[in-house]
C-alpha cells in the first residue's frame, strides 16, 4: 500500500505540471528524449548514456554527426525524433521567452514577487516614503541599522510616478490592505514594515493583516491623536504621531527657531550631527558623570541619558547608569567624516 503522504506529494505534483505549461513541455522533451534513447538504443545496440546524448543532440537539431544511426530502424528513430525534437524545443523556447517577458512586464509594473527574508517593507504614499526610504539607506551604510534589502509597496502607479527612489529599492504597487499584495511582499519573512498610509482607517486594518500573518515590528505613521490607540490595539509595535509633531515644530520657529533647527540636524543622518542609541554594558553602574566623559573622550559622543523603560535626559552627574539601560547619544554625523 502506497503511503498517504506520497500519494499527497505525487498529487501536489501532478496538480502543479497540470498548471504549469513551462514543465508539460520540459516534461514532454525529457519524456521524447527518454523513449528516442530507448529505442535508438534498442536498435543500435549502443550504451543508454550514449543514445540519451544521440536523442538530445538530435532533438535540438544540433546533429554533432559523432553518434549517427547504422540501420534502418535506428534512422527511422533518428527521423520522427528530429521532427519531434522541431516542434517540442521551438515549444519550449516560446514558451522561455514568454515566462521572461512576462516576469519583466511584471516588475516594470510593480506585480512581481519578493522571495527576501528578513527585510524591510515600507508600505505607503508621499513624501514620507522617499525620506524613510533615505534615512533607512544612510543608517544601512553606516552600520545602524543591519543590512538586509527594502521593499517599497505604493497603492497605485500614480503614486509611485511621484517619488523617486533609489535603483536598489525594490518597488511593488497593490493595495495595501489586500492580501494578496503583502503575499507578493512577502510580509511574512520581514522584520520591520513601516506603514505610512494617508489613511488612519487603512493603517488600522493593515497593521490588523500584517499582525496576523507576520511577527516583523509594525511602526506606523498616524494622522490623527484619535488613531494612535486604535493603531497600538491593532499591535503597532511603535505609532509616529506625524501632523502634530509637524504643528509643534511650526510652533516653535515662531518663537525658538534655533530649536527647530536642532532637532532637523539631529532627526536625519544626513546632518552635522545624529543622535543615536548605544548599548555599552562596561558603562552600566558608572556615575553619569564618568560615562559623559568616557565616552566623549573614545569618541567625541555627548552623553544626553538613558532609556529604560522611558527616557531620561540629563540625570543629576552622581546618578549611576541602570544595569540594561541604553544610552542616548549625540555623535558627528558619518556624512560630516568625523567620528
Amino acid at each position: 500500500m502506497i503511503p498517504v503522504p506520497l500519494v499527497r506529494r505525487l498529487l501536489q505534483v501532478k496538480i502543479k505540471v497540470g498548471r504549469n505549461r513551462l514543465l508539460q513541455i520540459a516534461l514532454a522533451v525529457v519524456l521524447l528524449a527518454l523513449f528516442f534513447a530507448l529505442l535508438f538504443a534498442y536498435f543500435e545496440g549502443v550504451g543508454f548514456y550514449t543514445a540519451f546524448y544521440w536523442a538530445i543532440i538530435t532533438m535540438a537539431t544540433i546533429g554533432y554527426g559523432d553518434v549517427t544511426p547504422q540501420t534502418s530502424a535506428g534512422r527511422a528513430v533518428a527521423m520522427v525524433a528530429a521532427v519531434a525534437g522541431i516542434s517540442t524545443f521551438t515549444a519550449l523556447v516560446s514558451v522561455l521567452a514568454e515566462y521572461f517577458i512576462s516576469s519583466s512586464l511584471r516588475r516594470m509594473m510593480g506585480m512581481h514577487r519578493v522571495k527576501y527574508s528578513g527585510h524591510y517593507v515600507v508600505i505607503g504614499q508621499g513624501s514620507s516614503i522617499s525620506s524613510c526610504v533615505n534615512e533607512l539607506l544612510v543608517a544601512i551604510s553606516s552600520g545602524d541599522a543591519e543590512l538586509r534589502p527594502i521593499v517599497v509597496v505604493f497603492p497605485s502607479e500614480e503614486e509611485r510616478k511621484k517619488v523617486e527612489l533609489p535603483e536598489e529599492v525594490e518597488v511593488l504597487i497593490g493595495d495595501p490592505t489586500n492580501p494578496e499584495t503583502l503575499e507578493r511582499a512577502h510580509v511574512k519573512g520581514a522584520s520591520n514594515v513601516i506603514l505610512a498610509l494617508e489613511d488612519d482607517s487603512k493603517s488600522v486594518f493593515a497593521t490588523l493583516m500584517i499582525k496576523r500573518i507576520s511577527r516583523a515590528k509594525v511602526l506606523v505613521e498616524a494622522l490623527n491623536a484619535e488613531s494612535v490607540e486604535l493603531l497600538k490595539q491593532a499591535g503597532a509595535d511603535r505609532v509616529i504621531l506625524s501632523r502634530s509633531f509637524a504643528g509643534r515644530l511650526l510652533a516653535s520657529a515662531i518663537f525658538e527657531p534655533e530649536v527647530v533647527d536642532v532637532i532637523d540636524d539631529l532627526t536625519t543622518a544626513l546632518g552635522r550631527y545624529d543622535i543615536s542609541v548605544l548599548v555599552r554594558s562596561d558603562l552600566w553602574g558608572l556615575t553619569y558623570l564618568e560615562a559623559l566623559r568616557r565616552l566623549h573622550d573614545e569618541g567625541g559622543y555627548f552623553l544626553l541619558g538613558y532609556y529604560t523603560d522611558k527616557p531620561v535626559l540629563s540625570p543629576p552627574l552622581d546618578e549611576k547608569i541602570p544595569r540594561g539601560s541604553k544610552l542616548v547619544v549625540i555623535r558627528p554625523a558619518v556624512s560630516t567624516g568625523k567620528g
